[in-house]
């Protein structure tokens, strides 16, 4: 009796023992992240649009994620010493980037084999925001719409003037697109800014400048420059009269640039996903949106796996202009 009595409580024990260990189980599967503060390494310099982005979305992060999201600016190599230091970091979930079209899938391919990274070491998170290019004129240029643009492109050979902010920005990717789109070559020259390009826009020195529209807008809406055209998906408000590409039959010049979260490769799955999850509840977030709009983003939120396509083509679009010649590190 007293053995039968000491198998009936050992087997209750074990069984008490089971019972707690399957939500213990359960709850490891879930991860408890973030439980401390998280680097977001920002691969520019403060200030700047890139920056700007980065500070608005790691601030949602926190009130998400119920954790600091710490901003580390790492600039310099075209935003590569900034990625480098996040794809070596521990795969853990609390180092994680937020950066733009140059180190994600530009600089990289640049540096051809003294690159020290590529998209194969990191690991895609969420596309926050796209900013649209413009091709933009002088208010009093004689070339009142795209379509003259192209004209006198094809009329005057070799001769036209176009501008850009820099080597393998997306006006100079976009100017090498339009030019392969219209069979036609520019006299092309790139500048250490958007700035100094529209400066010489304004002063005469060129015809046409491709730039991201932040810097051209307050210009644009002072009726000294004026826009032919947008290199965006879709019409953008505060240009809405202003055609995209695709309108104007030239869908293949499409270089936007973007903000994006990207952690190293090997970040678990569920710690991904919980980081998507913060993404697209901050993208949803009005607050979040005006604050990106009013620096001249675009909010664009996209499935994970369409975000994965969207950065082959990317890469594609560069590794193509790399292998032809007409892209080359400076």
């Amino acid at each position: 009796m007293i053995l039968h009595t000491r198998r009936r409580s050992l087997f209750g024990a074990a069984l008490a023992l089971n019972l707690l260990a399957h939500p213990l189980i359960g709850w490891a599967q879930k991860p408890d992240y973030p439980n401390h503060a998280v680097r977001v390494i920002v691969p520019f310099v403060p200030g700047g649009n890139a920056d700007s982005s980065a500070r608005i979305f790691a601030e949602a992060y926190g009130k998400q994620l119920g954790q600091s999201f710490i901003v580390e600016n790492k600039g310099g190599a075209g935003g590569m010493i900034g990625a480098t230091q996040m794809v070596r970091a521990a795969p853990d979930g609390y180092t994680v980037m937020i950066g733009t079209t140059a180190p994600i899938v530009a600089s990289w391919q640049l540096a051809g084999k003294t690159a020290s990274y590529s998209l194969k070491d990191m690991q895609p998170v969420a596309l926050l925001t796209q900013v649209p290019d413009v091709i933009v004129t002088r208010a009093d240029s004689q070339l009142k719409s795209y379509a003259d643009l192209a004209a006198y492109a094809k009329a005057h050979p070799g001769s036209l003037k176009f501008g850009h902010p820099g080597n393998a920005t997306a006006g100079h990717v976009n100017i090498l697109q339009m030019q392969k789109a219209m069979s036609q070559k520019f006299i092309v020259a790139a500048y250490k800014g958007a700035g100094p390009a529209v400066q010489d826009l304004l002063g005469g020195q060129l015809d046409a400048v491709a730039t991201d529209l932040p810097s051209a807008l307050q210009l644009i809406k002072a009726g000294q420059l004026r826009a032919l055209a947008v290199v965006f998906p879709q019409r953008v408000s505060s240009l809405p009269d202003v055609p995209t590409m695709t309108e104007l039959k030239q869908p293949e010049v499409d270089i936007a640039p973007f903000t994006a979260i990207m952690a190293p490769r090997a970040v678990p799955p569920a710690v991904i996903a919980r980081l998507v999850d913060a993404s697209n509840a901050a993208l949803d977030d009005p607050a979040v949106r005006k604050r990106v709009e009013d620096i001249g983003g675009v909010p664009v939120k996209m499935s994970s796996a369409d975000f994965e396509k969207f950065l082959d083509r990317q890469v594609a679009t560069y590794h193509a202009l790399v292998a032809s010649g007409l892209l080359i590190a400076e």
